[in-house]
């Protein structure tokens, strides 16, 4: 009991030192959780196009620059990827990431969301479907270990809320393709 009663002081705390960001944090959390719920790529897509803008303020907000970038970076890398499946502009995106994000590194926990925009964009722009949900779910990992490394309070349980629902996607997914194996 007591072990969850810090938890809850702890969070408390993290939105006493930062109650905007972490507002925009859990705005995030809402469109974010919409876009793993879809079975459209491009809604997916869409909504996590809304959701990276929304995470890059909030790391703004809390002085991460290099997470700001790499999710900003990770929304108009989102938002290509809905119009161009371009192996030049894919690798044009995760070159882009590393030269402008990479400079920008203050720890090793920063660079766990460059690590996540690239496989990002692996996923957006040559996979789709159950290998493109998959990618992001490794992404998403890393994502979930700097959003809690750092605190931000939305980051950490949208992030933990996607590997949930993203897995769920996935199942379906398998679900469906072994339902078809079994017609043939």
């Amino acid at each position: 009991m007591e072990l969850l009663d810090n938890y809850f002081k702890s969070i408390v705390l993290l939105f006493q030192e930062a109650p905007w960001a972490q507002t925009i944090g859990l705005v995030a959390l809402v469109v974010g959780l919409s876009a793993f719920l879809q079975k459209s790529d491009y809604l997916l897509k869409r909504n996590l196009t809304i959701y990276t803008l929304l995470m890059g303020i909030q790391f703004l907000m809390l002085d991460l620059w290099a997470s700001a970038l790499a999710a900003w970076l990770g929304t108009f890398r989102t938002y290509v990827s809905m119009r161009s499946r371009s192996t030049a502009v894919m690798w044009s995106l995760i070159a882009i990431v590393l030269i402008f994000a990479l400079p920008t590194v203050r720890s090793v926990t920063e660079v766990l969301p460059i690590i996540g925009n690239i496989l990002g964009t692996w996923a957006m722009f040559k996979e789709q479907g159950l290998r493109m949900r998959a990618l992001m779910f490794v992404g998403t990992l890393c994502w979930l270990t700097h959003n809690y490394l750092v605190g931000s309070i939305g980051g950490t349980v949208i992030e933990a809320l996607f590997l949930v629902v993203n897995a769920n996607t996935m199942y379906g997914f398998i679900r469906q393709e072994l339902h078809e194996s079994k017609k043939e």
